[in-house]
C-alpha cells in the first residue's frame, strides 16, 4: 500500500489523462482547511466525528469509516 491510504490517491498519480489538468479556482473542489494541515498522529487518531467533519459529500465516505481506520492502522504498524 505504500504510504497510501485511500485508493483514488494511486488512479490520481497513474491517470495519463492527469497530466494536461489544469490548476482551478473551483472553491468546491478544494479540500477540507483543516485536511491539509493533519499531521501523522492526527490521521493515527481519526475518529468518526472528524472523519465525518472531513470528508462530508466526498468519494472517501463511499470506504466508510472503518475502511479508511482499517488502511490507517495498515500504514501505521510500519
Amino acid at each position: 500500500m505504500d504510504n497510501y491510504i485511500f485508493g483514488c490517491d494511486i488512479c490520481q498519480i497513474v491517470c495519463p489523462w492527469n497530466k494536461f489538468a489544469t490548476e482551478h479556482q473551483e472553491i468546491d473542489f478544494l479540500p477540507h482547511g483543516k485536511l491539509m494541515d493533519m499531521k501523522d498522529n492526527d490521521w493515527k487518531c481519526l475518529n468518526t466525528e472528524s472523519f465525518d467533519e472531513l470528508f462530508r459529500g466526498t468519494p472517501v465516505t463511499r470506504a466508510k469509516f472503518s475502511g479508511l481506520r482499517r488502511n490507517i492502522d495498515f500504514i501505521a504498524r510500519d
